[in-house]
């Protein structure tokens, strides 16, 4: 798609004003349960997303936020996978500069992408092969996936100081993450206020675009290659001491980007 392909009207007329947004109607698993966000209207993405938001506070995102996601040649009969219109949303508002949509956008697409990797198969599902008893000694039996322990720290970094205001960045596992699927949140501590930003960043590894990846997905990519593979040291730290990017404040990590393609090959 074209940049102008995207229907931003968040970007010209964008205030959050969640209050007057949101309705005090409560929707439920059972009305979403079915829905196909890969194949679906607007409509039904919408009642996700708002059920996504009501289960999980860290999708604070406003109503508005949601136009942002609609293609320039919107239909509302029409049917659209959203999870790669949310994607295509959030790196263009990085390509306009826009951080405020930025924001909102990556709190959406995570959103989704929370919401098809939590959802079970469906279909019938076959019965498992009924061995005899001698041989359960010769049978692989294979480890079933279990949830991350999220109080495990993948990775850290300072950012900031100076004149700008200085942040840990704390990189762990999200709960929804799994060993096909990883998914990292990443925390922002304010130091100086001695307090967590409320909204963390929720990544799914192999979601990111990594010929323009956000130094955010960055941090996080690095963070658990350099975990999965037993490193001590601090590949993004290696980073910011070569000089390759500059990281002035907390907004750089969204409005500056890396090709993440140079550390595969390196790491190679």
């Amino acid at each position: 798609m074209a940049i102008n392909d995207l229907l931003f009207k968040a970007q010209l007329k964008y205030q959050i004003e969640a209050s007057n947004e949101e309705t005090d109607e409560s929707i439920k698993h059972s009305d979403v349960k079915e829905i196909n966000l890969r194949k679906c209207s607007f409509e039904d993405f919408t009642k996700v997303m708002m059920y996504m938001r009501d289960m999980n506070p860290d999708y604070s995102f406003s109503d508005a936020g949601l136009d942002a996601v609609k293609p320039k040649d919107f239909k509302e009969d029409k049917l659209y996978d959203f999870i790669e219109l949310a994607d295509y949303a959030k790196h263009t508002s990085i390509t306009i500069g826009d951080m405020a949509l930025f924001s909102e956008l990556q709190k959406i697409a995570t959103a989704a992408e929370h919401f098809v990797a939590s959802e079970p198969e469906t279909g019938p599902k076959k019965l498992a092969s009924v061995i005899p008893f001698t041989d359960y000694d010769n049978y692989d039996i294979k480890d079933m996936q279990v949830a991350p322990d999220t109080s495990v720290e993948l990775g850290s970094c300072v950012i900031g100081g100076g004149s700008a205001e200085a942040y840990k960045l704390t990189a762990t596992f999200h709960e929804s993450s799994r060993d096909d699927r990883p998914i990292i949140q990443v925390r922002s501590y304010q130091i100086s206020a001695g307090t967590y930003l409320p909204n963390m960043d929720i990544i799914d590894i192999d979601g990111i675009y990594k010929q323009n990846a956000t130094l955010m997905e960055v941090f996080a990519y690095m963070s658990y290659e350099d975990y999965i593979n037993g490193m001590e040291e601090q590949t993004f730290d290696k980073l910011l001491i070569s000089g390759s990017v500059i990281i002035d404040s907390l907004d750089d990590m969204y409005s500056k980007h890396y090709d993440l393609r140079i550390f595969d090959y390196v790491k190679e």
